[in-house]
């Protein structure tokens, strides 16, 4: 098995380079999302400017990746110079997320040369592991890397053009004056109040209620539709709107009074269109008040997209606040829920259904009634449910009670991203 997992066919002493190249590229084509996939964590682990904890830039640096791999590898297998290439419409995207997230143009291009050097370390393996004829090899060689030189060299050149029209497009719009005065306010940089309101059109010292609107392909204007809907949910009022990514809003509303918790309860009864999802942090007064809310709704936003549709379409910080803090070291809860769940932790229905029903009956103080009216099972079902999720657990369900509904709860609305990948040890019945 070769560097890049390609199959094993054996050293290929009686081919030709330039076929050894072509027969390599197309065996590796099949595997460019895991290509991807690995490009895209060395990236992100030597480039802290990409930011760690930003997952849509993440899943853009992926897709650019997978787009620019198979690129490189189709060419390749026709045995075509890199004059032939074309601007992967990914990679066009990344640009632009890189542009509105104000991360430089330096910044792109070492990650051109940093996931150049990635891909050829692997590439170049590849081929000492195919090739046993030295002269062979050297040949492949030097193809493939001239080739890969002039595949970076010019699409770095289209990306440089590429980036430079989308900053000029955004620096001559007030919004990227809005999106560097929001950037420094979120920061905690220092920064006069009025001058800011000012660049922002928006009075800062006011109740906020942040908001984080997304979708997947959606429209930049279809978002921005969503987010005043979102916004005039909460109370009348022009929202302030700022791109957070290619298909990501930042949203504030403001008030001179706190909203009432009926304004709350509208936003959490709001629909957005199909493929848009909404995150809203809880009120906070002035600046301060602007930052925390913008982070809870964050938050929340990352909660909803690994509950998986398991939260609702319009996510609040107030009703998610318990799971997203319990959740905030993802790994760590995983191997929470394993430890306290134990074969409870399989992902399969009979388990989930144990799951439920243990948590309703700990909700519920231990009462079988009520928790039969709420599940719509007999009594007898919950009181036989409980005592096998008990002989699977090895304990009674009153012991540790707080730790098994933290576990229980993560389970509930995290299903699969904390749940994936444990083997439950048993069958759950």
């Amino acid at each position: 098995m070769s560097a890049l997992g390609s199959a094993d066919a054996g050293p290929a002493t009686h081919e030709g380079a330039p076929s050894a190249v072509r027969e390599l590229a197309a065996e590796l084509l099949a595997r460019t999302p895991q290509l991807a996939d690995g490009m895209t964590d060395h990236l992100f682990a030597a480039m802290p400017e990409l930011g760690a904890g930003d997952d849509e830039l993440r899943a853009e640096t992926r897709a650019s990746c997978e787009s620019n791999i198979a690129q490189i590898l189709r060419l390749l297998k026709l045995g075509v110079g890199a004059e032939a290439i074309v601007l992967p419409v990914e990679a066009g995207e990344w640009v632009r997320g890189l542009v509105v997230r104000g991360i430089t143009v330096a910044a792109l291009l070492r990650a051109y040369r940093l996931g150049h050097a990635w891909l050829w370390e692997r590439w170049s393996q590849a081929l000492r592991d195919r090739l046993a004829d030295h002269d062979e090899l050297v040949v492949a060689q030097d193809q493939s890397s001239g080739f890969m030189f002039a595949y970076v060299d010019l699409i770095s050149g289209v990306l440089v053009d590429e980036y430079g029209t989308e900053r000029e497009k955004l620096m001559r719009s007030a919004a990227q004056l809005r999106a560097e005065t929001v950037r420094a306010i979120l920061a905690g940089e220092q920064i006069d109040q009025e001058v800011a309101a000012g660049r922002l059109g928006y009075e800062l010292g006011r109740h906020h209620v942040a908001l984080r609107v997304w979708g997947t392909g959606s429209e930049l204007r279809g978002l921005e539709r969503a987010a005043t809907e979102a916004a005039r949910a909460v109370g009348s009022g022009a929202p302030l709107v700022v791109p957070s990514g290619v298909a990501s809003l930042d949203v504030w509303y403001g008030s001179r009074d706190a909203p009432d918790p009926q304004a709350v309860a509208a936003l959490e009864a709001y629909e957005p269109p199909a493929g848009i999802r909404v995150a809203a942090g809880t009120p906070g007064h002035g600046i301060s008040g602007f930052r925390r809310s913008h982070a809870e709704a964050v938050q929340a936003a990352r909660l909803a997209a690994l509950a998986r549709g398991r939260v609702p379409a319009v996510a609040t910080y107030r009703r998610v606040e318990l799971v997203s803090l319990l959740a905030s070291d993802l790994p760590r809860a995983r191997a929470f829920v394993a430890a306290r769940l134990r074969p409870l932790a399989s992902p399969d229905e009979a388990a989930e259904r144990l799951r439920d029903t243990v948590l309703a009956s700990l909700a519920a103080g231990g009462s079988s009634t009520r928790v039969a009216k709420e599940l719509y099972v007999h009594q007898n079902t919950v009181t036989y449910r409980v005592k096998r999720a008990e002989e699977l657990l090895g304990r009674r369900v009153t012991e540790d009670p707080i730790e098994l509904l933290c576990a229980l709860t993560l389970a509930a609305v995290l299903g699969p991203a904390v749940l994936a990948g444990e083997d439950g040890g048993g069958d759950a019945g």
